[in-house]
């Protein structure tokens, strides 16, 4: 079976709904009965005419009444998102209310409905900033930052309120000829750097799809026509080698009595433009075509059962366990490369039927909606409300650059790929790919990570900026007496890190900083440290060539039986020659403990 996707435009000229209220009501009532049966649907009617209402004096650019764009947004809801909850509903057909319609406020749609549908469309409607500046392009800048800010909330808090907005976007995208072609390259570039990453990360996959081939086309149709035209070409011309090699993985299976669908899946052209992008050129592109064989057990174990036997029979030339190790985007399966006939190269995908309809339906799916309520993301309340703090804060000190710092860091910490670390006593960490060892430090440690000194990677002392890889184990050094220097700020993209070293950096008063911190200003002409470790072989002339003979005033070293402990008497010009001092000496082999002491 064969499964293309085509994305045509929506003509809204001939769309059955706008012609009459109740008749279009009628439909939506019909469409949720067999949905969701039990749903609340007098107050589904109540919000239905409560939107049409409100909206009758709006017209959308195609001409239809701008009601039918709320009830086209709730259908999306309901027939390819698979949300059926009432009160998400009834939010999606008032969510452009308080927004576009005088005198509907939060605390009118709580009274005629209920506080927490008052709270879903509050939280959908944008941001108007009301520190309006005589500089609007800041304005717009600034009111953009709210916006990233409190749809990243809602996100965590509350992810109907991302549903929606999605649902909202794919609807606009599919009538988007209606507008001004400048208006039409606008939508579609924010559409791909900011819904798409949305959807990905909520692991819906056709309405990314989706998205990202509409962006494509509105904001480059010359290019995106190239690519498909190329793209369309290479398929005549391959189907027949696929079709091919599905029927051989088909017989193989089925001597092995592994009951199966396999579904042959085309890359998209926004995938292909993106492999072009990457440096691969069209005409060496193979691997255009994807095969997902669908088990008919739910059991994993099965999943490594057929990769066994595949493997056996085809030579696999990559594999990823994406069951043991899912990505950050609720997909689960077995993805292995394999040779096949002529030495082409075909991705293979083994999912059992309930990861196929997760890898559909993302975290709508049913299996996904049950237990923590409407939370996509694990972060604590407290993380939370502290990295919305710091948003706010970069919002009002960092001007035009504040909607792209806090959407940097949003889409590194929720959007990218996730790297999983293992502590030295072999507990899972989760962090952003490109993380450092010092991000590791604040997950694991939180606020003492500011006393971190190095870290053992895979039993190797590293630099607290080394960047750490997929399944390494970190264990980190600390010092009381060690404290972050300004530059750590340029390699933490975890975002507790971020918010931790940014509330440090701003409690210090700009004296402090300069002196102690930020500057390599005149330490002290003396300083004491004391010194514990085993008591070795060359393990003076360690600690003296760490330190070096030229700081060196005076040095006591004396035995505790297998261990020693020393005073040294130092001059240190600043406290960044300090901090490398404590790295240094954390770092022989056998030292325990440094630690400043005072007179």
């Amino acid at each position: 079976m064969e499964n293309l996707s085509h994305f045509e435009p929506e003509d809204e000229t001939t769309s059955p709904f706008g012609i009459s209220v109740d008749d279009d009501w009628i439909y939506l009532n019909e469409v949720i009965e067999r949905h969701e049966p039990d749903a609340d649907f007098e107050l589904i009617k109540k919000a239905f005419y409560f939107c049409a209402s409100a909206h009758s004096k709006a017209i959308r650019k195609s001409g239809l009444p701008y009601y039918t764009h709320p009830l086209n947004v709730v259908l999306v809801l309901l027939n390819e998102f698979s949300i059926h909850d009432t009160n998400t509903i009834t939010g999606a057909l008032l969510h452009d209310t308080i927004e576009d319609v005088e005198g509907v406020t939060k605390e009118l749609i709580a009274t005629e409905f209920n506080p927490d549908v008052a709270d879903i469309v509050e939280s959908v409607t944008k941001i108007k900033h009301e520190n309006i500046t005589k500089d609007l392009k800041f304005d717009e800048q600034k009111n953009k930052a709210f916006t990233y800010r409190k749809l990243f909330l809602a996100l965590v808090k509350d992810v109907r309120v991302i549903i929606i907005k999605l649902a909202d976007r794919l609807h606009n995208m599919r009538t988007l000829q209606y507008m001004k072609p400048e208006k039409q390259e606008l939508v579609a570039l924010e559409t791909l750097n900011f819904y798409v990453p949305f959807a990905h990360r909520l692991g819906l996959t056709r309405i990314k799809m989706e998205l990202e081939n509409r962006s494509f086309y509105f904001s480059n149709s010359k290019l995106y026509n190239d690519v498909k035209s190329a793209l369309e070409a290479k398929r005549w011309n391959f189907i027949e080698y696929i079709n091919l090699f599905s029927n051989l993985i088909a017989e193989t299976l089925d001597e092995h009595h592994i009951e199966h669908v396999i579904t042959i899946i085309h890359k998209h052209e926004y995938e292909i433009y993106k492999m072009i992008q990457d440096g691969q050129p069209l005409e060496d592109i193979d691997n255009f075509y994807s095969l997902v064989i669908v088990l008919s057990s739910d059991n994993p174990s099965i999943c490594y059962q057929t990769f066994g036997v595949l493997a056996n029979a085809f030579k696999t030339v990559h594999f990823l366990d994406g069951i043991a190790n899912p990505t950050i985007d609720w997909f689960k399966s077995l993805r292995l490369d394999v040779m096949g006939p002529d030495g082409k190269k075909v991705e293979i995908l083994i999912r059992t039927c309930e990861m196929e309809k997760i890898s559909e339906e993302g975290f709508t799916s049913a299996y996904l909606m049950k237990g923590d309520g409407f939370r996509a993301l694990v972060i604590s309340d407290s993380d939370l409300e502290h990295w919305g703090s710091w948003m706010e804060e970069i919002i009002e000190s960092e001007g035009e650059k504040a909607a792209k710092i806090i959407w940097d860091s949003i889409k590194v910490n929720i959007f990218d790929s996730a790297l999983t670390v293992y502590t030295k006593t072999g507990e899972q960490i989760f962090l952003p790919e490109g993380s450092s060892v010092l991000d590791f430090a604040f997950e694991q440690l939180g606020d003492d990570a500011i006393h971190s000194i190095a870290g053992k990677v895979n039993g190797r002392i590293s630099d607290l900026n080394y960047q750490l890889n997929n399944m390494d184990q970190v264990d980190i050094i600390l010092s009381q007496n060690y404290l972050p220097e300004i530059d750590w700020l340029n390699y933490v993209i975890y975002y507790k890190s971020v918010v931790i070293l940014y509330n440090y950096f701003k409690q210090i008063s700009d004296e402090e900083a300069n002196t102690e911190t930020i500057q390599p200003q005149t330490f002290l002409q003396e300083v004491k440290l004391i010194i514990r470790g085993e008591d070795r072989k060359n393990m003076l002339s360690d600690i003296t060539t760490a330190i070096g003979t030229n700081n060196i005033k005076r040095i006591n070293l004396g035995a505790l039986g297998e261990d020693f402990e020393g005073i040294l008497t130092l001059e240190i010009p600043n406290k960044n020659e300090l901090n490398r001092l404590f790295f240094k000496l954390l770092s022989i082999a056998g030292i325990k403990e440094a630690l400043t002491i005072k007179e």
